[in-house]
């Protein structure tokens, strides 16, 4: 992989914001890629369609068929709640509409270069069902931010990084006995 350099990054990312720009309201909708794979506008699908398309997708007949077709099978996961490989995703999915049935997910930003792809998302909805992250449901309304990083490899989404909003999620779940700044960051208004 050729390093990143100032230009290279800064072509790429503004090639990526150029094509998000325009469809900033598509349908939440599988579409057909854009361009052909090794592409930023490929890369810039494969965001789009995991961060707003597979994970609004209530159906998990519909979610195994998005998986396989942009998560590549051996898929490399840095999130140590999420099982390793596309069948890890397949399986963990459905546990977040265990926990939060009303689950939505608000895509904000999609960047990629030839070889990477990150999203900007938000996380809403109310703890009703099954326990999450071991804590009981009781009407938590729950709205966090996300950010997504993938490696691309071969045209599907090969390996995975994220960095969730935990302080403002963990105060919104109830938890006692946190840190003050994670009560004081909780209380900042959203700044998307």
């Amino acid at each position: 992989m050729p390093p990143i350099t100032r230009s290279r990054f800064i072509g790429a990312s503004l090639a990526a914001l150029y094509l998000v720009a325009p469809n900033a309201s598509h349908a939440k909708d599988m579409t057909e890629p854009p361009a052909a794979p090794g592409t930023v506008a490929y890369n810039v699908w494969l965001g789009r369609t995991f961060s707003d398309v597979l994970l609004n997708e209530r159906s998990q007949e519909k979610r195994v068929k998005i998986l396989e077709r942009i998560v590549a099978e051996d898929y490399v996961q840095h999130n140590p709640l999420v099982p390793q490989g596309r069948k890890g995703l397949i399986d963990f999915i459905p546990v977040i509409y265990q926990s939060m049935p009303d689950s939505t997910f608000i895509l904000h930003d999609v960047f990629a270069t030839t070889e990477r792809v990150v999203t900007r998302w938000t996380w809403k909805g109310t703890v009703t069902g099954a326990p999450l992250l071991g804590i009981a449901a009781n009407g938590q309304k729950l709205e966090f931010d996300v950010i997504d990083v993938w490696s691309v490899k071969d045209g599907k989404l090969q390996e995975h990084w994220d960095q969730f909003d935990w302080p403002r999620a963990f105060v919104q779940l109830g938890v006692k006995g946190l840190p003050q700044p994670f009560y004081d960051i909780a209380a900042r208004p959203y700044s998307r």
